[in-house]
């Protein structure tokens, strides 16, 4: 008895390892842009409750009982909760949509607006982040 193998079989393996691997890509973009997404309704909530009164120490608090909530969870530091602000109100300023945005991964987002100065530099990347 031979454990002969079809012809098509190294090929139907391959083209089934390279969807598989496609799925998983997939995957992680839908996670990264849900997480995108989810950060600037954090940026949104912290920038309305800013506007009311929230001051630096609710923040805090924020910081610690969302890390306490989600442990192991990076980015819910205060100074994330500070930068998730800023980058929303940098999208609602400049009519950005969050949805494109999100196709980005968080780290690059916040390394582009970390940069952005002026008025000049956020109508230089404007098109990048719409794109």
């Amino acid at each position: 008895m031979t454990n002969k193998l079809p012809d098509n079989y190294i090929q139907t393996f391959a083209d089934l390892k390279e969807r598989i691997k496609q799925a998983q890509y997939k995957s992680l973009v839908s996670v990264n842009s849900e997480m995108v997404l989810a950060y600037l309704d954090i940026g949104k909530t912290i920038s309305e409750k800013t506007k009311i009164g929230w001051g630096t120490s609710v923040i805090e608090k924020l910081s610690r009982d969302l890390q306490a909530e989600f442990v192991g969870m990076a980015g819910l530091s205060e100074r994330n909760l500070y930068r998730m602000r800023l980058i929303y109100e940098h999208l609602a300023k400049n009519q950005i949509s969050p949805q494109l945005v999100a196709k980005l991964p968080w780290s690059h987002t916040e390394v582009i607006f970390s940069k952005l100065k002026n008025k000049e530099e956020q109508v230089f990347f404007k098109p990048i982040l719409i794109a």
